[in-house]
């Protein structure tokens, strides 16, 4: 990994696509205090790629999504996960969003086992909810009364009780402090579990609100002048359709 004395004549650029997990980088960016560059896109307007990513940000990457993050030395790094862990291990040089290591639960053990939990397991969840939500939303409205019986059966029979356990198991971590794994600021498990709840507060696909510790995490995060600057510079973000 390239020093961050090295990179320091330089900086990183940070291609952000609205509306998209991009916005949870821009909020890291901000939290780091560091110099960056933001290059802006927004999501094809009409025709058949409505709403998906323009073709210019294949220029930069083949998959043409966003987040990329272009370091200052040239390479182009996808995916939160990766993106979260340069940013911090190469700019966080006051350990402020780093885990303690003070025990089993602050390590960093843990806290790669919090970020897969994000991904894999709550995401598929969120992917599932958010799909039949699509689903109905999108349908023609003669379908709709057969797509939202359907739904609600899938989400009876499974999503609702994946959500309750995973939202239980997660308001639990948040039981005594104020982010998943430190009372002070948000680590790596926060810029990437923020995405993914964002998602269904704001379709209201499930209610958050008899997790209390889940719902005050969110609003202290969102309150944070770091991510009030993000959303700023951005353009701000919505998740809904």
């Amino acid at each position: 990994m390239t020093s961050m004395a090295a990179e320091g004549e330089n900086k990183p650029t940070l291609q952000h696509l609205s509306d998209s997990q991009s916005q949870t980088i821009l909020w890291l960016l901000e939290e780091l205090e560091i110099p960056y560059n933001l290059n802006l896109f927004e999501r094809e307007k009409s025709g058949p790629n409505k709403n998906r990513a323009p073709q210019s940000l294949k220029e930069t990457h083949p998959l043409g999504k966003s987040p990329q993050l272009i370091t200052a030395s040239g390479r182009v790094i996808i995916e939160r996960s990766a993106i979260t862990a340069y940013l911090i291990e190469t700019y966080d040089s006051a350990g402020k969003f780093k885990v303690s290591g003070s025990d089993d639960d602050h390590d960093s053990l843990r806290e790669q086992e919090l970020v897969g939990f994000a991904e894999a397991s709550f995401n598929g969840t969120v992917m599932t909810a958010m799909m039949l939500y699509y689903l109905k939303v999108l349908s023609p409205f003669f379908l709709r009364p057969l797509i939202a019986a359907v739904s609600a059966m899938i989400h009876l029979g499974y999503v609702d009780k994946e959500f309750d356990a995973q939202l239980k198991y997660m308001d639990g971590l948040l039981k005594d402090q104020e982010y998943f794994m430190s009372n002070g600021n948000p680590t790596r498990v926060d810029f990437m579990m923020i995405f993914f709840v964002q998602m269904v507060y704001h379709s209201e696909v499930v209610d958050i609100a008899p997790y209390p510790n889940v719902k005050a995490w969110h609003d202290r995060c969102v309150a944070r002048p770091a991510w009030k600057r993000a959303m700023e510079k951005g353009n701000g973000y919505s998740l809904g359709l």
